[in-house]
């Protein structure tokens, strides 16, 4: 087999392994391909470049940006991926500058699909995240940060296209259209998005977490939002908006310059 039919077969099985798992380690990689760690790692160089695979900084793990026959999970579509790859400089900075994490959530049909999360780069030991999961549009603040730079029409479409889903829709904090009207309203007075009435959480235990949030936008539509998270029992969503918005604003407003700045033609690839 000539040298680059090897490579080319090489990064494939790599992609396909990604696939089928969802993400991996380098270390699960070479275990799972008998590849040498080193030929991984100039593998793994080309394929972030070329952003067809994505090395998230919450866990560190590599995850594949293209759909292939053996995939069984979620892999982030390049368009997606790339919005990752302009968001995540941003909000590194606002956490250095800050300290607190930032999680950057990108809307996917009637849910928010939590992407990447400053969370190890804090000096402030937060519950983790979990990435490449979707979470309830209603209950985080991602989602109302989103819904609420939408039209009021918008949201009554979501409402009742999730209505009386226990996983997706209100019914699983047990809250009417008008209460939940009413978290939005209040989300526009303040200009920022905090968790919904009964929310804890992403998984089914409470993560004893506070967050705002503020949307960003990709071709004048809202595309997702960026979070700042800490200890509910350490400030009052107000109290920490008062130290914070302005902050959070103008990271969420960089993010949509780039998007517009450097974001390709459509149905073109990103390279």
């Amino acid at each position: 087999m000539k040298l680059e039919h090897k490579s080319l077969d090489r990064g494939l099985t790599i992609m396909e392994v990604l696939a089928r798992n969802g993400s991996c380690s380098l270390a699960e990689l070479h275990r799972t391909t008998g590849i040498s760690k080193s030929s991984i790692r100039r593998l793994l160089a080309t394929l972030v470049e070329r952003r067809l695979v994505r090395r998230s900084l919450a866990d560190g793990r590599y995850r594949t940006s293209m759909l292939m026959p053996a995939t069984a999970g979620m892999p982030v579509p390049v368009g997606l991926a790339f919005a990752v790859d302009i968001a995540l400089p941003h909000v590194t900075s606002l956490t250095k500058e800050i300290g607190w994490p930032s999680d950057i959530h990108l809307l996917e049909d009637d849910r928010m699909r939590i992407l990447d999360s400053t969370r190890p780069l804090s000096p402030y030991h937060l519950y983790r995240a979990f990435l490449d999961m979707h979470v309830n549009i209603f209950g985080s603040a991602s989602g109302t940060a989103c819904m609420a730079a939408m039209p009021d029409s918008t949201f009554q479409a979501v409402a009742a296209r999730t209505n009386r889903d226990r996983e997706w829709g209100l019914a699983r904090y047990g809250l009417s259209v008008e209460q939940y009207r009413e978290h939005l309203a209040m989300a526009r007075r303040r200009g920022y998005g905090t968790r919904g009435p009964r929310f804890i959480g992403n998984t089914r235990f409470d993560d004893g977490l506070s967050a705002i949030a503020v949307p960003f936008f990709r071709d004048e539509q809202v595309y997702g939002a960026i979070s700042l998270l800490w200890p509910k029992n350490y400030l009052e969503p107000e109290t920490f908006a008062r130290e914070h918005l302005e902050d959070l604003k103008r990271t969420a407003g960089l993010i949509t310059e780039d998007l517009a700045r450097l974001t390709p033609p459509a149905g073109e690839t990103p390279l």
